[in-house]
């Protein structure tokens, strides 16, 4: 068993090939590179202050067989097993999380989740064999995975699913929900004529992003501190995750809500690009190749991803309402054109959930988060 605590290019050379033979016939695994690594791992990382970390290659005759990452906020007694693959073989699996586990209790370790790659924010969640297409950044995985979860004394602690919305059944209803609420003088809203009341509604400004990151840092972390899997990070951490995301995201289709100039609420949603990165996967693209790219996402019509929804109180607590439906006309004006359009990574308990009519909605995919008590 390989192990380090420490950034080695060695090491995360080796991870970053098995990684690439495992998800070389996935659609959503996009190749990755050392960089992809060094941003979390390395010595100068941003993650270096807060995070502890320690590294596994099991082998078995020179080659790899499973591999991980497991992480933890320095202090804390609940670890993320992440960055994690192996072949289809429980022994080597065993093998792997039995180690992990010592590991895990010599650092006073609790507890364990599982696929989790460092934090709430980076990638969480396995998808669950069958449903529809995958979509970009859905946790896919070779299905036997769950199998090797299972049998290494994992159990399922958290459901989630993404499902379809008929478009035209879904417009209609959105403007009977705004109509209702237009009608509550209760709450703020869009909608209401009480001006203490009234909130607005502004597209994303990617030609101000740095700003932007920092307003949709604070509304996540304000809105989904009270999920079980939330793990605060700093607005530095957040920059280097979702800093290239201004290259998929299309501006007119996300929404920053704001009571009396205070940001009160996102609607985060795209189209779907990952059938436009996977024709160039693996390609090394010149200036004018990536201009075309970018021109080719922003005109992408395929699949509508509703992706982050989320609000938080006004500036003297005011209860902020239907945030979706707040925004619904101008969903409605894009998803007539679409070719579908899915609400992804809903729990059971979700508030957005509501928003959508039961029939209005159709099973797309499903996923779950494992874990396990030490």
């Amino acid at each position: 068993m390989l192990e380090v605590h420490e950034w080695d290019e060695n090491f995360f050379t080796e991870f970053v090939g098995f990684k690439n033979l495992i998800h070389r016939d996935i659609s959503t695994s996009l190749p990755e590179e050392l960089s992809d690594y060094s941003k979390y791992f390395a010595q100068d990382s941003v993650f270096s202050a807060d995070f502890s970390w320690k590294g596994f290659i099991l082998k078995e005759n020179g080659r790899t067989v499973a591999q991980a990452i497991l992480t933890w906020k320095k202090l804390g007694t609940v670890a993320n097993l992440g960055f994690l693959d192996w072949v289809d073989d429980l022994e080597h699996a065993q093998k792997l999380v039995t180690r992990v586990t010592e590991v895990a209790r010599s650092e006073g370790i609790k507890s364990l989740k599982t696929p989790v790659d460092l934090n709430f924010f980076v990638k969480y969640r396995i998808r669950v064999p069958g449903g529809a297409e995958p979509l970009f950044g859905e946790p896919v995985y070779p299905d036997y995975y769950h199998r090797l979860f299972k049998g290494t004394g994992f159990k399922t602690i958290g459901e989630w699913d993404t499902y379809l919305v008929d478009r035209f059944k879904g417009i209609r209803d959105f403007f009977r929900k705004r109509k209702l609420l237009s009608e509550r003088k209760d709450v703020s809203h869009s909608m209401t004529k009480k001006s203490e009341l009234k909130t607005t509604i502004r597209c994303l400004r990617t030609d101000d992003w740095d700003r932007e990151m920092r307003i949709i840092y604070e509304l996540f972390s304000e809105a989904y501190q009270k999920m079980p899997e939330y793990e605060a990070i700093s607005f530095e951490q957040f920059q280097v995750m979702y800093q290239d995301f201004k290259y998929i995201v299309q501006p007119w289709l996300s929404y920053i809500i704001e009571l009396k100039g205070k940001p009160v609420g996102f609607s985060i949603n795209y189209m779907d690009p990952l059938p436009v990165l996977n024709s160039v996967r693996g390609k090394k693209l010149g200036p004018i190749q990536k201009a075309l790219l970018f021109l080719r996402l922003r005109s992408n019509t395929g699949t509508f991803m509703i992706s982050h929804v989320g609000k938080i109180p006004g500036p003297n607590g005011e209860d902020i309402k239907g945030v979706q439906i707040q925004v619904s006309k101008r969903i409605a004006l894009h998803i007539l054109y679409v070719r579908r359009v899915v609400v992804c990574f809903q729990n059971a308990d979700s508030p957005s959930r509501r928003t959508w009519n039961p029939e209005t909605r159709s099973p797309y995919a499903s996923y779950l988060l494992y874990g396990m008590d030490l």
